[in-house]
């Protein structure tokens, strides 16, 4: 893998470090100029306290300012971490469990040398693939990518500063949209519904959750100076607005290795509340954090989708129509923009929907393991205020 050494200042005696190539591996169906990081051993168990006996742990050794890009990386990318004035570590580069895809990692100032790590994995929301220098006339789909990249960074940089573990931001890029499996003439125009579900036999399909922790946490070690003993294995995992998307699939690949799920504006529908049966089922022992920007997007009873309401009314009035429906699929119904079709799709999903929403009603106050916070940041600057639970009350986690 070829890499821009951006900035990088003297670690230990050292001087500058130069990136230290690592054996590549191309995942299949990826462009052949991708290259990612290489295979890594399986996940450590937990690190236990020093007995007074035991050696003492290996010290973090991170250089205060250092930016190791590949070339194959996007150029927007590129261009980011160029511009990056915050002080701390950048390594960008393709890995994986990530599906081949291009993967942020940052190290914020002020590590302490003997304190561990926690991970903080950030997914992020519709064309936030985007990447781009925000210009004036240039729609906003085209560079929200940096914005929301910046935001993460700069909350992560403040979750560092007040003490406690270190953090380590790992900052998956989605393909943005992909046709998916057993679909054909029609792909998802808004965002990858696939993001972190490996399909078994379909090369399109290799993300790996589990997977990509282990390259990454290998990166720290190799590339940025974290000794893996240091790293704690549980990870709070968040996804802010479609990013929750991501959150579900990853809750339902039964892994272990999260201990809290927070959904940023991200609870549409199924997502939150199917991460959370999938918590549930599964016996993970992990919190799924709802946060909800009060009568926005993903407010169940708020304006602009009640879904929750919704769902509800369609059950209630579809035995009233039904028989008007019949051989009219595509007929208005005369609620909202429903179809016939429509209708008796919402009338026969709100059983599965019908326990969640009342739960809900009450911010889920008697539903031990769901934790709602409601507030008034607007969708889009939830990353900056929430990212790594920067604002959220600490006794969510009591």
């Amino acid at each position: 893998m070829r890499w821009l050494l951006l900035a990088a200042l003297a670690v230990g005696c050292g001087g500058p470090r130069e990136p230290q190539e690592a054996p590549t591996a191309t995942p299949p169906a990826v462009a052949p100029d991708v290259q990612t990081v290489r295979d890594v051993p399986p996940a450590t168990v937990p690190v236990k306290a020093q007995a007074e006996s035991e050696p003492e742990l290996p010290r973090s050794n991170v250089p205060p300012k250092a930016r190791l890009i590949a070339t194959s990386a996007r150029p927007g990318l590129i261009a980011f971490s160029a511009a990056l004035e915050n002080e701390g570590s950048v390594w960008v580069g393709q890995l994986r469990g990530n599906g081949g895809r291009d993967t942020v990692i940052f190290v914020p100032p002020g590590v302490r040398a003997d304190q561990p790590f926690d991970w903080i994995v950030h997914f992020h929301g519709t064309y936030s693939e985007n990447i781009a220098e925000p210009l004036n006339g240039v729609p906003k789909k085209a560079w929200v990518g940096w914005d929301r990249l910046q935001q993460v960074i700069d909350a992560v940089t403040e979750v560092q500063s007040q003490g406690g573990n270190n953090v380590a931001l790992l900052y998956p890029i989605s393909s943005g949209k992909r046709m998916e499996p057993e679909w054909k003439g029609w792909s998802n125009k808004m965002y990858d519904r696939m993001w972190m579900t490996p399909v078994a036999g379909d090369p399109r399909y290799i993300d790996d959750f589990e997977g990509m922790l282990e390259q990454a946490t290998d990166i720290l070690e190799s590339e940025l100076g974290v000794p893996r003993q240091r790293v704690q294995p549980r990870v709070l995992t968040e996804g802010h607005s479609a990013g929750g998307i991501a959150l579900r699939n990853v809750a339902a690949s039964g892994t272990n290795r999260v201990k809290e799920y927070v959904f940023l504006d991200a609870s549409f529908q199924d997502w939150a509340d199917g991460c959370f049966a999938a918590v549930r089922d599964q016996g993970q022992d992990a919190l799924v954090t709802l946060v909800i920007t009060q009568g926005g997007i993903a407010d169940p009873f708020g304006k602009r989708d009640p879904w929750c309401e919704r769902l509800e009314d369609a059950s209630r009035s579809w035995p009233e129509i039904a028989a008007t429906c019949t051989d009219h699929p595509e007929r208005r119904t005369g609620f909202g923009k429903l179809t016939c079709k429509t209708h008796e799709e919402a009338a026969k999903a709100w059983p599965d929907y019908a326990a969640w929403c009342q739960g809900m009603k009450d911010d889920m106050k008697d539903e031990p393991g769901v934790f709602v916070f409601r507030t008034k940041v607007p969708h889009g600057k939830q990353p900056r205020h929430f990212v790594g639970g920067l604002e959220l009350p600490k006794q969510r986690l009591e």
